[in-house]
Order: C-alpha cells, then sequence, then structure tokens
C-alpha cells in the first residue's frame, strides 16, 4: 500500500472498531432478515472493501492503472476516504440503539430523521460508499473502482429490503418521509 492508502486504510479500521464496540448497545430486533439473505451480502461486502484496498497483480485485467500512480488526486482520495466514514459515524451515531448490521426491526424502532437522516435516507451507506470511492482514489487501478461497483450492488440491495421493512411498519410516516428526502446522494437520489 502507498502511504495515502495507508491512511484510508487507518481511516477504515478506526471506524471498524467504532462499529464493532457500538453493536453491543443495541435495542433487541422483534424481525429480522434471514441468515441466508445476511451472509450473502457479508460476502460482497467484505470482497468490495477488499478489492478497494488491494493492488492487483500484472496481467489480470483489473490492474489496469485507472489513474496515475503520481496523481494529486491521491490527496483528494485520502479527503474523500475521512470525510466518507466521519458521515458514517455520524449517522450511526444518530441511529444509536435502533442501529444493525442486518435488516432488523426493533422493538420500539424509532424512524429517525434528524441529522444525517435529514440529508439522506441511508447515510450510513453514502458515508461508506464515499468512503471506499476514497481509497479506490488512493490505489487508482481498475479492479479497486469495481470494489466500490460491487458495495454500490450491495447496498442498493439491502436498501430495498430495510425500505420495505419500514414501510410495512411506519406506513404513510415512512411514505412521507421518503418524499422528502432522498435515498442515498443528499438532494439528488
Amino acid at each position: 500500500m502507498n502511504p495515502y492508502t495507508e491512511a484510508c486504510f487507518a481511516v477504515f479500521c478506526a471506524f471498524g472498531a467504532y462499529m464493532a464496540w457500538a453493536a453491543f448497545r443495541v435495542k433487541r430486533a422483534v424481525k429480522r432478515q434471514s441468515r441466508s439473505g445476511r451472509a450473502v451480502h457479508v460476502v460482497m461486502l467484505v470482497a468490495s472493501f477488499g478489492m478497494a484496498f488491494s493492488r492487483f497483480p500484472h496481467g489480470t485485467g483489473l490492474d489496469l492503472q485507472v489513474l496515475p500512480a503520481a496523481s494529486p488526486l491521491r490527496a483528494l482520495g485520502v479527503a474523500a476516504c475521512a470525510i466518507g466514514f466521519a458521515f458514517c459515524f455520524w449517522a450511526r451515531r444518530t441511529l444509536g440503539a435502533n442501529w444493525s448490521g442486518v435488516v432488523t426491526l426493533k422493538e420500539g424502532h424509532e424512524l429517525v430523521r434528524r441529522g444525517p437522516y435529514a440529508l439522506a435516507r441511508h447515510p450510513m451507506y453514502t458515508g461508506m460508499l464515499t468512503g471506499l470511492l476514497g481509497a479506490a482514489i488512493t490505489m487508482g487501478q481498475a479492479g479497486n473502482f469495481l470494489g466500490v461497483a460491487l458495495l454500490s450492488f450491495a447496498m442498493l440491495r439491502k436498501m430495498g429490503l430495510e425500505e420495505t421493512y419500514m414501510r410495512s411498519h411506519f406506513g404513510a410516516d415512512y411514505d412521507g418521509y421518503s418524499r422528502k428526502v432522498k435515498r442515498l446522494i443528499p438532494f439528488i437520489y
């Protein structure tokens, strides 16, 4: 890894440590997605992060250097990584005990609309995608960006299921929220 990627990896590890610690401070689940559905998501998540931080061997096609090694965009990648994971951290802190890594409805589940949830319905995904895109920029190979595409697919898949749960639980309240707040990219999508 180059120094830029190492900085992104340090941000990612710090966020991962926080997520592991915070996972013990959540409400009890009353409904959750299937184990097989969760397993598919975890595999895509691990593969996408692995791809974003990997250096691909010559001749694989994934090694195509999309950004030059000396690109000034590397520093921009570190900034995107830090901003993305900071946004993700803010969203996780705002969710508090309502959070789960599995698509879940919690006991006493609350429809959170404050903080980053006033900007996007899925701000943790917005932050993760931004952070991972930053990491891919620091590496610069086609395979790194393919990891970001895989994470995008995984997040879109999971968002659909989460929104089904939310609509079934909150009904018109969630529909109104959906009309006011974009799904992933504030004010755009």
